[in-house]
């Protein structure tokens, strides 16, 4: 019985994943100009006065410093984004976690560039006669920034709440821990009733 339990327990030890009751993950999201976002361990808590950096996809810094009282941190990439940038905390505990954020979120790259002779020019022209006139619409570069803040603002608390979803433990995790040490015992048992 005690080969039986020593054998057990060592291949759970051999096999056994780290534990994420305190794990860190980061958040990042860009507001504006500026990439804002915060540090949490899952099962929760924030990381305060955390150091994290920020460097380029070449591994340059761009900006470090210390998370505030709510985990929270701020700053203002490089203008244009050459790269993405990579957001790691360090807890110096053992906790490390990274966010990605790519450079064409940040208007590093642009994904489209506009055609000469496109609709710019001709939503802008006035007519000859002023009471044919119709209300002027925003360029094409007018309006782009204006869609991507909007659809940021309305995006960025899905992301954060996928976030908080993912890294939380479920009930469903609990019961398949339960009953995985009891399949684990009972093929255990039933090892040893076969000899």
């Amino acid at each position: 019985m005690m080969r039986f339990l020593f054998i057990a327990l060592a291949s759970l030890a051999l096999f056994a994943s780290p534990a994420n009751a305190h794990k860190l993950k980061v958040f990042a999201t860009v507001k504006g100009d500026h990439i804002a976002g915060y540090a949490f361990f899952i099962g929760g808590g924030r990381a305060q006065g955390t150091k994290w950096i920020a460097k380029d996809a070449s591994g340059a810094i761009v900006a470090e410093g210390t998370t505030d009282m709510e985990g929270t941190y701020d700053f203002a990439p490089p203008n244009p984004a050459s790269s993405d940038i990579t957001i790691t905390v360090n807890t110096q505990e053992g906790h490390i976690a990274s966010a990605h954020v790519a450079a064409d979120r940040l208007g590093g790259t642009s994904m489209h560039t506009p055609q000469t002779g496109s609709q710019d020019n001709v939503l802008q022209t006035s007519p000859a006669n002023p009471a044919e006139a119709k209300p002027q619409l925003p360029s094409t570069s007018q309006l782009e920034p204006m869609i991507e803040a909007a659809v940021q603002r309305q995006v960025e608390p899905l992301l954060e709440r996928i976030e908080q979803m993912d890294s939380h433990m479920r009930f469903t995790d609990i019961i398949s821990g339960i009953f995985l040490i009891i399949g684990l015992a009972g093929i255990g048992l039933w090892a040893r009733s076969r000899r």
